[in-house]
């Protein structure tokens, strides 16, 4: 896979969405094939991906709330996300 550019907006794939598992109460993505469960971290970066917030954006904002540098979070970012585009999950314009 080719690098993620900053400027890429992610937005779920048509027909995934992002929502509560009412028996565990956890966050899962779910997709026509299934569904993927979220840790905290996970569900925090795709709750930001709504197709209109440039990955550069959604960095910012993790640094904010996590109170860490957009340096030490991008690694772990832009993995989560390439790995979500690789599964079709996610898509970049």
């Amino acid at each position: 896979m080719s690098a993620i550019e900053l400027e890429a907006t992610p937005g779920l794939a048509a027909r995934t969405r992002l929502q509560v598992d009412p028996v565990t109460g956890e966050q899962v993505l779910l997709y026509p094939e299934g569904v993927l469960v979220l840790n905290d971290t996970a569900r925090d970066i795709v709750e930001r991906c709504n197709g209109s917030r440039t990955l550069a954006e959604i960095l910012e904002s993790l640094a904010s709330e996590y109170e860490a540098s957009i340096d030490e979070l991008r690694p772990d970012v832009m993995e989560c996300i390439a790995q979500l585009v690789e599964r079709n999950l996610l898509v970049l314009k």
